[in-house]
């Protein structure tokens, strides 16, 4: 058939119509997926970014008590070499 009239157009469109519509219900649920698996990374950020904080704390303490050590050796060095 070459020609489209008024009813086959109508049903064509009405076809459309139903794929957008499948389409849409379709992306809705590719987004809620999305939605579901982006807050399940967030959340494990950030359990990795507290475990990183605790490890700078540590690293920071244990910084300082190497460097009040090492000035209490230096002192103890000090005294020795003074005495003598």
């Amino acid at each position: 058939m070459t020609e489209w009239n008024d009813g086959r157009l109508d049903d064509l469109s009405d076809r459309v119509d139903r794929i957008e519509t499948k389409m849409d219900a379709g992306f809705t649920r590719l987004e809620e997926k999305m939605d579901a698996g982006f807050a399940r990374m967030d959340r494990k950020f950030e359990i990795v970014n507290e475990r990183f904080d605790g490890m700078y704390q540590l690293l920071f303490r244990t910084s300082w008590v190497l460097i009040v050590g090492l000035l209490g050796l230096l002192g103890v060095l000090v005294g020795i070499v003074g005495t003598q």
